[in-house]
């Protein structure tokens, strides 16, 4: 199997997923760098790259001296939440086909602290969104977000709403670079339950974010409730010593 394209990275990258995808038993190592530069015709470096972007998603993880060893099971979800990616991609750089449902929105006021997270005024408004993300059609995470609102906004989301929301911000010219997060389990609501056709109670991870561009502005606040069962989330910790 050769690449002979234009992104080289993104096909290594997607190559490599293709092999841990079939060989999904925990810890089972891969192929060595070399091996893999050879079977796809590409430079080691090249497949340095698309390995450690596999280790930030969570598929891989490696060890000095020893290899690159497959920690993927083939049932959830991973992500590293250290990694600010749309939620899209994450969907789809993990073979599910991504799609929205059950999108309301208006424009309003926010309630207080979340108008102070965003840095507006006491009359300032936002486009309030509420939706559901899908995964090959079945509801895997519910999503409120508050962006401070903008002439247009809301018209310009009703043709773009089955978009990224990242892609809908930068139309707006809001290329957001970075998010404080924090995340919590917690018990699902009867909305909740009904946004993502749960029969009763289940445990969600609910993932309080702020967006921001470079220059430090708050662009975005959102609280993501995803399924436990069906996402992880991973990070990767280091000692100081």
């Amino acid at each position: 199997m050769k690449l002979t394209r234009d992104s080289l990275y993104r096909q290594a990258r997607n190559a490599i997923l293709d092999i841990v995808k079939q060989n999904t038993e925990f810890m089972s190592k891969l192929p060595s760098e070399q091996e893999l530069a050879d079977m796809l015709g590409i430079s080691r470096n090249t497949v340095r790259e698309a390995i450690k972007s596999l280790e930030n998603e969570g598929y891989l993880v490696s060890r000095h001296g020893v290899g690159t060893f497959i920690i993927y099971d083939g049932k959830n979800i991973k992500t590293n939440i250290a990694v600010l990616e749309s939620i899209t991609n994450i969907i789809v750089n993990h073979g599910y086909k991504p799609g929205t449902k059950s999108v309301y929105c208006e424009k309003r006021q926010a309630p207080a602290v979340i108008s102070k997270m965003l840095n507006l005024g006491e009359k300032d408004e936002v486009l309030y969104i509420e939706r559901v993300r899908t995964a090959d059609d079945d509801p895997v995470i519910y999503i409120e977000d508050y962006i401070p609102y903008m002439e247009g906004m809301y018209e310009k989301y009703q043709e773009a709403k089955d978009e990224s929301l990242f892609n809908f911000l930068q139309t707006f010219g809001h290329q957001i670079a970075f998010s404080n997060s924090t995340i919590r389990a917690v018990l699902s609501s009867k909305h909740i339950q009904k946004k993502l056709s749960l029969d009763g109670p289940e445990t969600l991870l609910l993932l309080h974010q702020v967006h921001y561009t470079a220059k430090g502005d708050p662009v975005l606040y959102s609280d993501s409730y995803f399924l436990s069962k069906k996402f992880e989330f991973n990070v990767v910790r280091k000692r100081l010593d």
